[in-house]
This record gives C-alpha cells, structure tokens and sequence, in this order.
C-alpha cells in the first residue's frame, strides 16, 4: 500500500470526525489547554515514517497512535537489551519469546495497523516486568546474604552468591558496588595491617593515610571506620598532652609567644578540656607580666632614644595593666609633660615669626618655665630644644625699630598690632616677627605687605603713601623698578650723579613746554626738621588739569651721585622726597595752549636735591 492509498484510507475512515475536528479548531475552541492534551512521544523517540503527522494533521487518531506505538516500542527496547544480559535458562527462553512478539509488532507497524503494534509491543513489555518483579526477592535476598558473607570474611562464598545474583539480573546497582569490594578485600587486608603497623608507631599521620585509602577502596566495610575513629582519638590525645606540656616548658623559659601558639593548637583538639581551662588561666597571668615587662622595655628605650610619642605609648599601656604601680605614674606623666614640652617648641622653633604676637611669646615663657622643673640631665636633644627655643625667646624680646614715611593723608593699620591716623613720618617699636601693613584712604584700593621684623636689626625702613594709588615698599624697593634709559646727566646740576632708575612711561606721552610757578613751589617748601640726606635728582609724573593744578603724582626715578655713603635711600632721603611731593601737589604749572586751549594730561618734572636740603 503506498502513501497515496494510506492518505485516501485515512479519509474516508476519519472524514467525518476529521470535519469536526478542523471544524472546532477553526472556530478557535481548542486553546492552550487542549494542546496539552495530544499526545507526543518523548524526545528520544524519532518517528520515522512516511505518514505526514505535521500541521493539522498532528492530531489525528492514526498519527496519535503511532506515536503511541513509538513510545512503547521504546520501553520495550530498554528492557530487552537488559533481559538479554541475565545468564539462564528461563531468561533465554523468555529472550526467544520477546523476539517473536516484537517481531510480530513490527510487522503491524510496518503495515500501519499502529495500534495493534502498539498491543504487541506492550504484551512483551509485560512480560519481560513479570519475570523481573519475580526474581526481585530472590535477588535481595543474595545481596544481603553477600554482604554477610564479607563481614565474616568469607569471600569464596560471596562470589558463589554473586555469581547466582547474575544469572537472575544484571540491572541491580549494587551488583558493581558489591563486586568491588570482594575484588579489593585482600588489598584492603594488607592496608589495615600497614596502618595498625603505624598506628603503633605513633606515626598518626601515615596511619590515617592509609585507613583512609582502604575507606576510598571499600566504604561499607564497618571495620575500616572503627579502626579510623581509633586512630584519630590515640592521635587527638597523643597530641593534645604534647601541646599541653610544651605550653608549660614555653611559660618556664618566658616565651609566652610559643606557650599562646601551643595553647591554641591544643584548644582546636579538645575545646572545652578541663585541662586546658588551667592552662588558659596559667597563661593569661604570664601574658600579663610578659606584656607588662616588654612595654617597659620598649617605652625604656624610646626614652633613651628620645622618642617621646613611642615612650609615652608604651608607658600608657604599660600602666593600663599595672594601675597601682607609683613609678610607672610618674614615668607616665614625665613622658606626657617631655612629649607636650617638645612638639610646643618645635612649633616654636619652625615658627619664630609667629612670636610677634604677645599671646605666642607669652605661651613660649610658659612651655620653658614648665621645661626648667623637669630638672632634665641626660635628654641631650630636647636640653639643646630647649636652649635653642630660650635664644628665640630673648632675640624677640628686644624690640625692633620701624620708620616710616608717608604723606600726611594716609591711614596706616598694623594688622591685629595698631592703627595710626595720617602721618609724615613715625618710628614705631615693634617686636621682632612677621606683620601685616595696610595702607588705605578713602576712595582708593588699599594696598597690603607683609614686613618680617628680623631679631637684632637696628632699623627697619619703608614707605606707606596713597597718591593716586596705594603703596608700601621698603627703599630697596623703591630703587629696583627697572634700569636707566635714555637719560641726559648733563642737564643735572651735580655732574658726579649716576643713573639709579628709570621712566616707567613713555617720553611721548607728556606734555612739552610746561613750566612750574617757581615762586609758589619754593612757598610750599617746609622743613620741620633738620636732614642729612643725599645728594639726588628725582623725577616725578605729574598729572594736572586744564588749569596746571597737580591732580596726583608718581615717582619715576631717583638718581644718586656715586660718592654717597649708602647707595639706598635713607629715613632722610625719604623725608626730603615727601616734602618735594607734597610742594609739587600745591604748586601750578604754565601749560602750552594748542589751537589757543590748554588741556589736561601728564607733565615728567625733575627736581634736584642737594645734600643735606634741611640742614638748617
């Protein structure tokens, strides 16, 4: 019968069931729970067939029932490879009847009776069961008589019993189990009498090697596992009063830190031993003194080292364990005031600045009054702190002279020191240290310099002065503007005169021609004090308005002769120059008319300065 004539059988014997089934899938009833409901053979199972069992056709009665078919073939198979296996008379028999019953399901398979395949291959399926729920007790009972046998060690009737055990079935899974164990009884003889051999040795070690590779070989056997548990308790104990004792040996000789590693070796054994509760109590007062002994030691020579934080540490713990001890309270509170007296002058001493301040030189007296009752002798570096921090202490108690010269009309402020309405000149006494000078008046940009007051300097000069800006600058800095640059000394009264600074500005941007009301200038001239200034010529940018009056002025540059004794400019010099300025600031200049207006902008002015210009 070919595919085609299959096709038109199935038809007609399944149209009409065929029609309702497509019918209810159509309409959309079946949903998923009815597709749980056609059968599949399992993954394992391969259909072949010529029948299309795809697409609609999945369900359909002929294909369910080859699939059925399918899947008990498969059971069939599985046990009749194993049926094959077992060594006698009846299971041959029973083999040869199989084979005519499988033989015969294959041919309706062939033919495409499905379901009588089906029936076939379940009838042998029931047989090949029967026969093996029959041998099943006579098997279980060989089994339990084997193991008996091999813990009498009566091994060749062991394999007389397996031997039987095999011609029933060869499925059972302690068939291989119990197979190994009577291959490896002598083997295992030969390992347990080693392991007793080291056993007695007291080598526990090689001992439990070998029980442990008997076990690996024979599991079930229950004279392995008690010799095993023998074992480890001799070895436990063995090693357990060898821990013990060495604890002991290491607490006589002071080596508390082998005595600790031996208690905790002996703790792992047997954790709550009685015995090692006496040790643990022995050993926790020797640790005590032990830790006690090494603080002291080491806090010692830290000391000596004069390494105050590492003595104070150690003293600190040291006095933890032994509160009650007098010495050790009175090296502590040695070694906290040594330790507190050091960092206190190594500030100091890294700082000497900060003694500007009267709290800072204040605090240093403390720290060294608290120093001399000490009484120190062998504390070489912190005696040379000490003395050196005392040097500081007398240089920043001498005063220090500060002279300064200004305008007149410019507030001055000594940061967190004074404050000082506008002067013409001051000399302020000062402790040495570092300060901060600010020099402001109103509507101006103040302007800030830090000046540091050194020890023993017989006087500090500088100049604090708002014109059209703010300025503080010492007299070094005033003459370090920049070099000298085109400028004609012929035109200078005193012909020994050299070039110190120079124009900051550009020659073009002044305004030529313009000429000073000398009469007015000299009016303005006022000498309250007699000066022994240089010899100089000072040049001036003055910036006036339309009408020549001085709006605001800035020193250019200073030109002293080369015969001065100072090349810098003194209290004097500075004095002569603010008078100059001030002179220049209430005088008028002519100034040239262009296209008939006079305008505004900056005038460059000389003036030169004889020696000695206030002597009188």
């Amino acid at each position: 019968m070919n595919q085609n004539q299959v096709k038109q059988r199935n038809l007609k014997s399944y149209k009409l069931p065929l029609t309702l089934f497509l019918l209810f899938t159509f309409l959309g009833c079946s949903g998923e729970g009815d597709k749980d409901k056609v059968f599949k053979p399992s993954s394992a199972v391969n259909p072949d067939t010529q029948l299309n069992c795809s697409g609609i056709w999945e369900g359909s009665p002929l294909c369910l029932e080859r699939n059925e078919a399918l899947v008990e073939l498969k059971k069939l198979d599985t046990e009749y490879k194993i049926l094959q296996l077992v060594n006698n008379e009846k299971a041959k028999l029973l083999t040869d009847k199989i084979k005519v019953i499988r033989t015969e399901g294959d041919s309706f398979y062939n033919e495409e009776f499905y379901f009588k395949a089906r029936d076939s291959y379940i009838s042998a399926f029931e047989l090949i069961d029967a026969f093996n729920s029959r041998n099943a007790n006579q098997v279980k009972s060989l089994i339990l008589n084997i193991r008996n046998l091999l813990s009498i060690g009566k091994i060749d009737e062991a394999e007389e019993s397996l031997e039987k055990i095999l011609t029933l079935t060869s499925i059972n899974p302690e068939i291989s189990n119990l197979k190994s164990r009577i291959d490896n009884y002598y083997k295992i003889n030969s390992i347990i009498s080693l392991s007793k051999k080291y056993l007695a040795e007291e080598d526990f070690e090689n001992a439990l090697i070998k029980i442990n590779e008997a076990i690996d070989l024979d599991s079930d056997r229950s004279e392995l596992i008690l010799l095993k548990e023998k074992i480890t308790k001799e070895s436990n104990n063995y090693f357990f009063d060898l821990y013990i004792r060495n604890a002991y040996k290491n607490i006589d000789i002071g080596d508390i830190k082998r005595a600790i590693l031996n208690s905790d070796k002996a703790k792992r054994i047997f954790p709550n031993n009685e015995e090692l509760s006496i040790l643990v109590k022995t050993l926790s007062q020797s640790k005590k003194q032990f830790d006690l002994d090494n603080y002291i030691k080491t806090a010692k020579g830290a000391y000596a080292n004069e390494s105050w934080a590492l003595a104070l540490s150690n003293y600190s713990s040291a006095f933890e364990l032994s509160p009650d001890s007098i010495d050790l309270k009175k090296r502590l509170s040695r070694v906290k005031d040594i330790k507190f007296i050091s960092s206190q002058l190594n500030n100091f001493v890294k700082s000497p600045e900060r003694l500007s301040s009267l709290n800072i030189r204040n605090n240093l007296n403390k720290v060294l009054d608290k120093a001399k009752k000490l009484k120190l002798i062998e504390e070489k570096n912190l005696i040379l702190l000490i003395n050196q921090a005392s040097e500081l202490a007398k240089k920043y108690s001498v005063m220090v002279i500060l002279n300064i010269t200004s305008n007149g009309k410019t507030f001055l402020d000594i940061q967190k020191t004074a404050q000082y309405r506008p002067f013409e000149s001051e000399s302020l006494k000062l402790y040495p240290g570092k300060y901060i000078l600010i020099a402001k008046r109103k509507g101006m940009q103040s302007a800030r310099k830090e000046v540091n007051l050194i020890p023993n300097s017989n006087m500090v000069s500088l100049t604090a002065i708002c014109e059209d800006t703010c300025s503080i600058y010492t007299s070094n800095e005033s003459i370090k503007i920049a070099p000298a640059k085109n400028i004609n000394i012929s035109q200078f009264k005193d012909e020994n005169l050299s070039k110190t600074l120079t124009p900051s500005v550009k020659e073009s941007i002044y305004i030529k021609g313009a000429k000073i009301n000398s009469s007015a200038f000299s009016r303005n001239l006022k000498c309250e004090k007699a000066t022994k200034n240089n010899a100089f010529k000072i040049s001036y940018a003055l910036t006036v308005n339309a009408n020549g009056y001085v709006l605001a002025s800035r020193t250019l540059n200073i030109i002293y002769a080369p015969g001065n004794s100072s090349k810098d400019a003194n209290s004097d010099d500075r004095k002569v120059m603010a008078i100059i300025e001030s002179a220049l600031k209430k005088s008028r200049f002519k100034l040239p008319k262009v296209d008939g207006k006079t305008t505004p902008g900056k005038i460059k002015h000389s003036v030169s300065i004889p020696k000695n210009f206030c002597a009188s």
